[in-house]
């Protein structure tokens, strides 16, 4: 297996470069920051970590908590859900990892995981998702395993299981999300305005997080400060 540095991954987080230095760093534009706050959330467990490659030049971003006692079990993948990544299960591995060996992934487009262009067709991006990860399988030599998904990876915990049955074992659910089916062909049809249109144009470079992160970087002071008067 083809084993990436992580600083080879910079031509793939690249999608924000071009967004001015000047702006406050709650964008998602530091490699550097995202790695040093996931080495603090998995400081004290023992794992190895890697790049995992897939098709066009997309990278996986992957964790292994494999026990020499417990590697003759049927291997159990972690998926994080939306907004998330391998650090979601930091306060689970520990105990997790007794019993069958354990990976968790970064899903395209989170964590350290490549950043890609999805398509714009729902079932197309989904089928992106379904096919990344049996990509991974293949890459990672699984034959088979059992899905933990939580939210967005229940979903596609769930999708994956549809289309490869014969490499999952078990699926293990944990607020899974679903999506309702499209509308029928009047309201599909119905024409959008034009102001809709060009607000989505205008926010279409930006994370759908991105909001989230600004908002933060303002009300944690004003937190802190509270937290300071109260123990006070």
């Amino acid at each position: 297996m083809m084993l990436v540095k992580p600083g080879e991954l910079s031509s793939c987080l690249c999608r924000w470069c071009w967004i001015p230095n000047w702006l406050p760093s709650w964008c998602p534009t530091s490699e550097k920051q995202l790695q040093t706050a996931e080495d603090k959330m998995l400081r004290c467990k023992d794992q190895s970590c890697q790049y995992v490659p897939i098709s066009g030049g997309n990278l996986l971003w992957t964790l292994d908590f494999s026990s020499d006692t417990a590697r003759d079990k049927t291997p159990l993948v972690l998926i994080h859900g939306f907004g998330g990544g391998v650090g979601l299960w930091a306060q689970n591995l520990d105990d997790l990892s007794q019993y069958r060996p354990i990976f968790a992934l970064d899903l395209l487009g989170f964590g350290q995981s490549s950043r890609p262009l999805f398509s714009s067709d729902a079932s197309e991006a989904e089928d992106q998702f379904v096919e990344s990860i049996e990509q991974w399988r293949a890459k990672m030599g699984l034959e088979s395993m059992i899905l933990l998904g939580h939210n967005l990876g229940g979903y596609l915990a769930v999708s994956y299981a549809i289309k490869y049955p014969e490499r999952v074992k078990h699926i293990v659910l944990v607020e899974p999300w679903g999506f309702p089916e499209r509308p029928d062909t009047v309201e599909s049809d119905r024409p959008i305005p034009v102001w809709i249109k060009a607000l989505g144009a205008m926010f279409s470079p930006f994370n759908p997080l991105a909001g989230l992160r600004l908002s933060f970087r303002f009300y944690y002071p004003l937190l802190c400060l509270v937290i300071n008067i109260w123990l006070c």
